[in-house]
């Protein structure tokens, strides 16, 4: 329970900060969060992004691999398109990463 109408506050005895709905946390330029005492550890470091050349149609309905040698996708469009699936995961948890590293949540790589 807030008191005085205040977002942000220590709980009475001082066991938790709480925050209130429309309270905000601000975590200055340098700052990080601890628990227990320690940052989160680094995330395991980036691999290279993949280059791919683009699917002419996008086609996610992925068939079983070739069985002849070497094994394969049944039309370059399937590799294609799991490609740019992989490169967008890549693009899109690299940017996790970034944010959680600003924020202090994990120490940068």
């Amino acid at each position: 329970m807030a008191y005085n109408n205040t977002k942000v506050y220590l709980e009475q005895g001082g066991a938790a900060l709480v925050i209130e709905s429309g309270g905000v946390l601000d975590i200055k330029t340098g700052g990080i969060v601890k628990t227990n005492g320690s940052q989160g550890a680094a995330l395991t470091a980036q691999s290279t992004t993949i280059t791919h050349t683009a699917p002419g149609t996008p086609d996610y309905a992925i068939q079983n691999l070739t069985q002849t040698t070497p094994f394969g996708f049944v039309t370059a469009d399937e590799g294609n398109t799991v490609l740019a699936v992989i490169a967008n995961l890549q693009a899109r948890l690299a940017e996790v990463e970034a944010r959680l590293e600003a924020l202090g949540l994990v120490a940068a790589n």
